[in-house]
């Protein structure tokens, strides 16, 4: 990846200084959004945009839509610094594209969207960073056979176009178009405690995994560092257990979330955050965060093979926490009835699965929990988790990514020689590799089932017979629009209701009976957020009728009325909580309390302030 040494990537860097275009154009090409993060709403805020080819508000003349994997995500803060270099990350894009009719060239001027899934961590860095991320590609590979988002899902059966030439350009320059929004699981107030608590020395807190050793020369185990240098900005990458691709890595960097606040990598009375620009260039930019939905975690098995887990249908905090922290890979874990050893899949701490799943259940209620990277330092563990020991039974594995994390689970009896278990949010395409398969399940948490009215049951129209297979397209009824077994299918017509067809999605996440699940978030500024909002009320309105993943967080028409809870904020990376509707959410929130809208525990009305000291503790009123 380039190093941005060329005169030509310094002259641009410095011609951008200060001044983060939110609609940031490139000769004919206009780019109305830039995203980065969590592959949660890729899909659906790609349909939102594409909007059946008529294009989402602010384009014109028709749409196109390409998407492919192998686009690099360009951190370029650290080459200010003796010693660093640029960080990249490396995954899968949409791109959606304007005057498909009026200039199908793109030879006067073209709208562009674009989306980057990567860690919800990640997509903050990339946004809050100044200078910002930058997409970019060497060179420009051809639509692939078969799409990343299936044509039967575009609203018009169509499939990827070549992407015209000058929107190819634009991404083939040195530096391309800058990240202008972060899609994520999480706050970036989380993200950033999150990276803080990585890029430091192991150990600290009262459960001894405050800090995670990811970078041993910040000393105050989960302390965000203070020494601008690379030693201290840049820890150790973490590395996938389960290929050997270098660019599978979770990259430990520095950011900050504080607006008016330097940049940690600006450098004071020395070279600067642009190449020798003034501080005020430096400084980061205020964000607004939009809620846009609410999905669920679900834990995953593998029960084929030796089979140690093929009765195992419920996990408890408890078990899970001795499972995902190494103190007994084995199906004994789960109840006496069961034995035989087991593998345990890992996230990585960056991700904003992993600390979703943290906060809700390794380390619930209030870190009185045990951690998953529980013994991972311990006699020197190393970035690569791969067959760590458990004190009992198997081993732990590290995962990155939701793609890794799901043929982990997959693969585990092959690979190696047991089943295995892991997590991710659910989504019809993240868990597409094991959907629809009696050798893979998922679990109910605490008895609660995180997809369906009831575990076991064929209550719901689109629930596969077989107690906790996953749900695939294949096992949709006939009265979806795309006819049984074929997605677009309306929610009212997976779920039970009275009467038929308005059921709604994930009822057990929308009752608060379910704990494992976080709300998904867009974060921009400036004209970008604007376009972005328009994205985010086409992707709710997707999820009630066309693939229903996650829940919407607004109200769609008078379909679907939206989640009617919130989690309790508290004081996270410094940010004193809010739990104010007219004002804004402010603070931490991964583990909160669940809020209800009607104004009791489990509530925020909007004028109540409701809050917490950590998570997992008594939400309580503030002044």
């Amino acid at each position: 990846m380039s190093r941005m040494k060329s005169i030509f990537a310094v002259l641009v860097l410095t011609a951008i200084a200060g001044f983060v275009p939110q609609a940031h154009a490139a000769g004919p090409v206009t780019f109305k959004a830039v995203i980065a993060g969590s592959s949660a709403m890729w899909q659906s805020m790609a349909l939102a945009a594409y909007k059946s080819g008529a294009c989402v508000t602010g384009g014109t003349g028709g749409c196109a839509h390409y998407t492919h994997s192998g686009f690099n995500l360009n951190d370029t803060r650290p080459t200010e610094l003796t010693g660093g270099s640029t960080v990249t990350d490396v995954n899968t894009v949409w791109i959606v594209w304007d005057h498909v009719s009026t200039d199908p060239t793109c030879a006067t001027a073209c709208n562009v969207w674009a989306y980057i899934k990567v860690d919800s961590s990640v997509g903050d860095r990339c946004y809050f960073a100044q200078p910002r991320c930058n997409l970019n590609v060497a060179s420009f590979p051809a639509p692939s056979v078969p799409n990343q988002i299936s044509p039967t899902l575009w609203g018009d059966g169509s499939s990827d176009s070549t992407v015209p030439a000058p929107i190819q350009n634009a991404f083939i320059a040195s530096v391309g178009p800058l990240v202008s929004a972060a899609a994520t699981d999480i706050r970036a107030e989380d993200s950033l405690f999150a990276t803080c608590r990585a890029n430091s020395k192991s150990g600290g807190g009262v459960d001894g995994t405050a800090g995670l050793g990811y970078n041993a020369n910040n000393t105050t185990p989960g302390a965000c560092a203070t020494v601008r240098d690379v030693a201290h900005l840049v820890g150790s990458d973490i590395q996938s257990g389960y290929t050997s691709d270098a660019t599978a890595a979770a990259h430990v960097l520095a950011f900050g979330i504080t607006a008016g606040a330097l940049d940690p990598f600006e450098i004071t009375g020395g070279k600067h955050c642009l190449s020798g620009v003034t501080h005020v260039d430096c400084k980061i930019v205020a964000g607004t965060t939009i809620q846009v939905g609410a999905s669920p975690i679900v834990f995953i098995t593998e029960v084929d093979g030796t089979a140690e887990l093929a009765g195992v249908q419920n996990a408890t905090d408890a078990q899970l926490q001795s499972v995902f922290s190494g103190a007994n890979c084995d199906a004994s874990a789960f109840g006496s009835s069961f034995s035989g050893t087991i593998e345990a899949y890992l996230r990585e701490p960056l991700s904003g699965t992993m600390n979703t799943t943290e906060a809700t259940v390794f380390r619930y209620p209030d870190v009185s929990g045990t951690s998953q990277e529980t013994g991972v330092f311990a006699g020197g563990g190393v970035p690569k988790l791969q067959g760590l020991n458990c004190t009992t039974g198997g081993n732990r594995y590290r995962a990155i990514g939701t793609g890794d994390e799901v043929k982990s689970v997959r693969d585990s009896n092959s690979l190696n020689g047991h089943n295995g278990i892991g997590y991710a949010f659910f989504s019809y395409g993240n868990v597409s590799a094991i959907a629809n398969n009696p050798a893979y399940r998922y679990l109910t948490l605490n008895g609660v089932d995180g997809i369906f009215h009831k575990y076991g049951t064929t209550i719901d129209p689109g629930q596969p017979a077989t107690a906790g297979v996953l749900p695939a397209a294949a096992n949709l009824p006939g009265t979806c629009a795309g006819g049984a077994g074929n997605f677009p299918c309306k929610e009212g017509d997976i779920w039970n209701s009275v009467p038929a067809g308005t059921g709604l999605s994930f009822p057990n996440v929308r009752s608060g009976q379910y704990r494992a699940w976080s709300m998904l978030r867009l974060v921009s500024d400036g004209v970008a957020l604007g376009n972005i909002r328009l994205l985010a009320t086409g992707a709710q309105t997707f999820q009630v009728n066309t693939v229903p993943d996650w829940i919407p967080a607004v109200a769609v028409s008078t379909t679907d009325p939206g989640l009617k809870l919130l989690r309790s904020h508290y004081t996270q990376s410094g940010v004193a909580p809010l739990n104010i509707a007219t004002t804004g959410d402010k603070g931490g929130d991964m583990g909160g309390c669940i809020l209800y809208s009607s104004g009791t525990e489990a509530t925020s009305d909007g004028t109540t302030k409701l809050a917490q000291t950590f998570p997992g503790t008594e939400c309580v009123q503030v002044p």
